[in-house]
């Protein structure tokens, strides 16, 4: 048979009322073992100590008539010894107590105890006197095979008489209803706080699951595809940081959503755009309307070019993203691969109006361990961004700088610049900034830096993008000379 699961509120609720009704119950239970048995030592010791009085005031009688004739068959005489005992036969005897204010006493104050009144612990019903032949002077004759006290009675170190008193198995008379009003206190009291118990525990244990509870909404619609609104961060320490990190996946979520239906636009766009000139041109020559000219043809050339380099690209980030960017590192000439990738650019630049501004070329060469194939792209990208998107006449300036451990690249341009605001979205996917920064048509399909970006982290190395005091954009690339875990 399989129980069934219970909700984290009745577990907590039940564990906690189970602990607590079990150390109620465990204190319960010790605390009236500890009464009855205290209780039990009292009577005890008290016992004990009338005994003792009791062989004193026998032994005071015994002086004067050592054959105990005094007590023989006396029922009288043995009330007398235990009045003596508790006090009873002062008060018996003492004088009436004198009027209060002139007016006499009322009705029964002063007088003796009724003579059947039953003494403290039934001590007269539990004590015998034996003379020294064992014959029983007084006291009730008593069962046998319960336990006894015995006490030898000495006139001048002679035994002349033996007192037993059988002990009490079990509280009597006053005594009893104490040690009963006391158990029926303590069972109360128990229950009480059991009781007590088990509300405190539902109630916290309420408390506890409210927060899980929202915790667990939150997740089911995340998990059916819905979007799910912020956590208020509730309840125990533990709790709280749980319903912080789910805030936090909950955004993430939402910004990777966001960025998915984002780039999939962008990318039918991007494929559109070259797509429909190809359509266009196919259709034209189809049609008639124009001749398969080499300038035609190299236009169509173009755009198909265009487009491979867009679905290249588009491949490279996707794998990168599922199975990281293939790299085959290897030693190398670390100046001599950025020298040669710089310099293809300067044609480029020179037709579009710019200046290039190269480091000076250094003859000693820099080991390091790249992949210096996706090194020379990086900075191709680089260089292509910033000529692309600086205005003329204008200026492009690389420099780099070599430290013992790491490679320090920046390139910056001239005007136009980049606002504050996309500064930090420039490595997105597919993202453009606004038109200041675009010239016409000649523009980018807005994952030269998405490549960047992913070859640097490929490398063990970081990538920032500022303002540059030249009035444009300035992006500098720390690169480490032997990239961690490349195999030399």
């Amino acid at each position: 048979m399989t129980l069934p699961r219970l909700r984290i509120a009745h577990q907590l609720a039940l564990l906690m009322a189970g602990a607590v009704v079990l150390a109620v119950l465990g204190v319960g239970a010790l605390s009236l073992w500890s009464l009855r048995s205290g209780f039990n030592e009292y009577l005890q010791q008290r016992d004990e100590e009338q005994l003792t009085r009791l062989v004193k005031l026998v032994e005071r009688r015994a002086v004067a008539d050592p054959s105990m004739a005094w007590l023989r068959n006396d029922r009288e005489a043995m009330r007398e010894l235990m009045d003596e005992l508790t006090g009873r036969g002062a008060r018996r005897r003492g004088p009436p107590p004198p009027p209060i204010l002139g007016f006499p006493p009322p009705p029964g104050l002063g007088r003796p105890p009724p003579p059947d009144a039953p003494m403290p612990g039934n001590l007269p019903d539990r004590v015998v006197i034996f003379d020294a032949q064992g014959v029983r002077l007084g006291g009730h004759e008593q069962p046998p095979g319960l336990p006894r006290s015995v006490r030898a009675v000495l006139v001048d170190g002679v035994t002349v008489a033996t007192l037993e008193m059988s002990l009490e198995l079990a509280p009597e008379g006053g005594d009893a209803i104490f040690l009963q009003r006391q158990t029926k206190v303590l069972v109360g009291a128990a229950l009480f706080m059991a009781l007590l118990s088990i509300s405190a525990a539902w109630l916290m244990a309420r408390r506890w699951s409210r927060p899980l509870q929202a915790l667990q909404l939150v997740t089911h619609r995340i998990a059916s595809g819905q979007r799910a609104q912020l956590l208020v961060p509730q309840g125990a320490l533990e709790i709280a940081q749980l319903m912080e990190d789910v805030n936090t996946m909950t955004q993430s979520l939402s910004r990777l959503e966001n960025a998915r239906r984002l780039w999939i636009a962008q990318i039918s766009h991007e494929l559109r755009t070259p797509l429909s000139v190809l359509r266009g041109e196919i259709e034209s020559i189809e049609d008639g309307a124009r001749q398969p000219t080499p300038a035609v043809m190299a236009g169509l050339r173009d755009e198909v070019l265009q487009l491979t380099r867009l679905v290249n690209d588009l491949h490279t980030l996707s794998v990168a993203d599922v199975e990281g960017l293939h790299c085959e590192f290897a030693l190398g000439d670390a100046q001599g691969a950025l020298w040669r990738a710089a310099q293809r650019f300067q044609v480029q630049a020179l037709q579009r109006g710019l200046i290039l501004n190269l480091p000076a070329p250094v003859g000693e060469p820099i080991p390091a361990c790249w992949d210096f194939g996706r090194v020379e792209q990086l900075l191709g990208n680089l260089l292509s961004n910033s000529l692309r998107y600086t205005e003329a006449p204008g200026e492009v300036r690389v420099q780099w700088i070599f430290s013992p451990e790491a490679l320090t690249l920046t390139v910056e341009d001239s005007a136009p610049g980049v606002s504050q605001a996309d500064l930090s979205q420039l490595f997105e996917p597919l993202f453009r900034v606004d038109r200041a920064r675009q010239r016409g048509d000649d523009h980018g399909s807005g994952l030269g830096l998405s490549i960047v970006r992913t070859i640097v982290l490929a490398h063990g190395g970081r990538v920032t993008a500022s303002h540059s005091p030249l009035g444009g954009l300035r992006i500098c690339v720390e690169l480490p000379l032997s990239t961690p875990g490349a195999s030399r």
